[in-house]
């Protein structure tokens, strides 16, 4: 997330908390409007559970199975 932030600084020429509320808007408007797979998908990204987290929450889920 913090590179659409940095972005949307850069191209739009907004202050970061500004940008932090249309990411915030524009994952709302999404959320209603997609279907609820893809929905909870693109929350996620737009949560900042990026690739790298993703990895991280793979890690913490094996550790639940003593892998």
């Amino acid at each position: 997330m913090k590179e659409l932030i940095s972005r949307l600084v850069e191209q739009a020429g907004i202050e970061e908390k500004m940008a932090e509320k249309v990411i915030e808007v524009v994952k709302e408007f999404l959320e209603d409007k997609l279907p609820s797979p893809i929905a909870d998908q693109v929350s996620k990204v737009l949560s900042g559970v990026d690739d790298d987290n993703k990895a991280d929450m793979l890690d913490k889920a094996k550790g639940l199975f003593g892998k």
